[in-house]
């Protein structure tokens, strides 16, 4: 029987999946009122969007996107995405025990809904990054980074305006 060697997305779907047991663990230790006091409760709020809340926003996407570029150009950038990808976990799974607390059963579209949106531009701006991360060539790659930053923009509109708008459903 042929053995299979793990390769750079087997550690990053491991490091992804322990930060989902060490965020759901520590929701479930330290319980939600803790949490909330500590500043995940500001996650949990819906409110509309507007120009004033859009700038600080994207202000850290951006810092966050340039932050993921710069990781991907060093000799431990594997690595480095690999810890990314567990402080992911740990955020979502934090998140979404205090939804699920806090809601019910309605706590998962509510999950669901608020990530969505700009998931989906958040994601493909760091599933980009975490590949050039995993490359053998470590090269500067500006204009497709400006290119990351402006749907890195596009995300940060999306999580201003669009979900509050579906959050509010619920």
């Amino acid at each position: 029987m042929k053995t299979r060697k793990w390769g750079y997305p087997d550690w990053l779907a491991l490091f992804f999946v322990a930060g989902v047991l060490l965020g759901t663990g520590a929701a479930r230790l330290f319980g939600p009122s803790v949490l909330r006091e500590q500043g995940t409760a500001a996650v949990l709020a819906a409110g509309s969007g507007s120009w004033e809340l859009y700038w600080p926003v994207l202000r850290h996407r951006l810092l966050q996107t340039a932050a993921g570029w710069m990781m991907g150009m060093t000799i431990c950038s594997a690595w480095l995405f690999c810890l990314a990808a567990a402080w992911a976990g740990i955020y979502a799974a934090v998140v979404l025990s205090l939804l699920t607390a806090g809601r019910g059963i309605l706590g998962l579209p509510i999950f669901l809904c608020g990530l969505l949106p700009h998931g989906l531009f958040y994601g493909m701006v760091w599933w980009i990054l975490a590949a050039w991360a995993g490359g053998e060539e470590k090269r500067t790659r500006l204009l497709p980074f400006l290119l990351l930053e402006a749907f890195t923009a596009l995300g940060a509109g999306a999580q201003v305006w669009l979900a509050p708008l579906l959050t509010a459903w619920f």
